[in-house]
């Protein structure tokens, strides 16, 4: 008889509706790789990755529905409006009661960054204090509460408008320092067309993740839809694929710096580095051990292909991305030790028979200055070709002559030393900006004994 009730009870008082993000009102910055506006449209990691959350939650918005504002203004608005959303906003112990979170994006991490000759030793933020430095930060970003929580002298700090302005204001000198996300600052550094090996971390003040920071009064079933479509999309790996997915690593047998060990696995100086760079990056190569002329091809040619250890040179500079310098390299010519061939100069040895190998850069510097060079196929043929008596002299890294000979036992004469150069990874330009940038900040950090605040 009182069926009907229920029935009228919810046309009187239905349900409450399942929390959608239409609700929210996402907001971002400049804050490259994981966000920033690119030809009037946003782009990078984090907005990426909003994406594929709003698939995932069946959500109708996209980026274009992200507001794009300074981080101070952005900052302040998600403190005080309900149902806004800030990203990407470093997640610390200060900030945390202050704002809900959904993430991790990424982990971030925040340095002083001067310029290489400079000269500028940091053990600790004392040392920051006692130098007087003058360093740039941007105003409410996690750099310049660091500092201020460090009692770093309002004086010594230097507000920009943008990450762009402050590595302006550190190029021409008119800071010492920059605080300021490494992957952020490396990522800058190339779209302004700077070389990154200019610039080194001096000091890291704030190693912390980067996520969503929602308004502390935002509906928590909102919250909760969010967190487990990021956590779907990263058991996916979706994220990694975002972070750039896996980049084809090529390198030749070229030791000590590059070649296969007795377990069969790719190893050497400027392999294990690279390792270890990608791990503390969070990214993914598949490393490749081809003919040298093949594996440089291949990185010239084919997208999301990168070659090492690979001499900078002009012919080359514009053909790739660089990420680097991974080691020196001195480069010498060779002769057996018992031979009676003489010569101190690259002019000297214009009427000997003088080896290298396809695509090398060593050779192709003694060819330009006049040698006539034997190519070979591969670095190692040159061993048997100097035993046989089919070459007078060899052209090539020190380093790697010096390793070839001895593990074919075969005494070696270093005739003179013509060059020292620096050895990189050259990446094809499709390799994204992100995946550039965070793997230079890794490898960087590499140089720098990591002393945080």
């Amino acid at each position: 008889m009182k069926r009907w009730w229920p029935t009228l009870l919810l046309a009187l008082f239905p349900l409450p509706a399942a929390a959608e993000l239409e609700a929210l009102t996402f907001i971002t910055e400049e804050y490259p790789p994981y966000n920033y506006r690119q030809n009037e449209r946003l782009e990078g990691i984090s907005i990426e990755l909003l994406e594929r959350i709003f698939a995932e939650t069946g959500s109708t918005m996209s980026r274009e529905d992200v507001r794009y504002y300074p981080w101070a203004r952005g900052y302040e608005t998600v403190l005080s409006e309900p149902n806004t959303v800030l990203f990407s906003t470093t997640r610390t112990e200060q900030r945390e009661q202050l704002f809900q979170w959904v993430g991790p994006i990424a982990t971030d991490r925040v340095s002083l960054l001067a310029r290489r000759d400079s000269g500028i030793q940091l053990n600790d933020i004392e040392d920051v204090i006692v130098g007087d430095y003058r360093i740039a930060v941007i105003r409410e970003d996690i750099g310049a509460q660091r500092l201020q929580e460090a009692g770093v002298p309002e004086a010594q700090i230097h507000a920009a408008m943008s990450g762009a302005s402050a590595l302006r204001m550190l190029e021409r000198g008119r800071v010492d320092l920059w605080a300021y996300g490494e992957d952020v600052a490396f990522w800058l550094m190339n779209e302004e067309g700077m070389p990154t090996t200019d610039y080194t971390p001096a000091l890291t003040i704030s190693e912390s993740d980067l996520y969503y920071a929602l308004h502390r009064d935002t509906d928590p079933d909102l919250i909760e839809r969010m967190q487990a479509a990021l956590d779907r999309l990263r058991e996916r790996g979706v994220v990694g694929e975002i972070l750039g997915g896996t980049i084809a690593f090529n390198t030749e047998e070229y030791p000590p710096y590059n070649y296969r060990g007795a377990d069969g696995t790719i190893t050497g100086s400027s392999t294990e580095l690279l390792r270890a760079a990608l791990s503390a990056a969070e990214l993914d190569a598949e490393f490749r051990l081809l003919p040298w002329a093949r594996a440089y091809t291949e990185a010239q040619l084919r997208e999301r292909h990168c070659v090492y250890s690979t001499t900078r040179t002009p012919e080359r500079e514009a053909l790739f991305t660089w990420v680097g310098p991974l080691t020196s390299s001195t480069w010498a010519a060779f002769t057996l030790e018992d031979a009676e061939t003489e010569a101190s100069s690259l002019e000297e040895l214009a009427e000997l028979r003088v080896g290298s190998f396809r695509e090398d850069a060593v050779g192709q510097y003694a060819a330009s200055q006049g040698v006539p060079i034997v190519v070979a196929s591969a670095e190692r043929e040159n061993i048997a070709r100097l035993r046989a008596g089919v070459i007078d002299a060899w052209v090539t890294g020190e380093q790697a002559a010096r390793y070839l000979a001895e593990e074919a036992d075969l005494p070696l004469r270093r005739l003179f030393v013509f060059n020292e150069v620096e050895l990189y990874l050259a990446c094809h330009p499709s390799v994204p900006d992100y995946f550039i940038a965070r793997l230079q900040a890794a490898l960087d950090r590499k140089d720098n004994t990591e002393r945080p605040l």
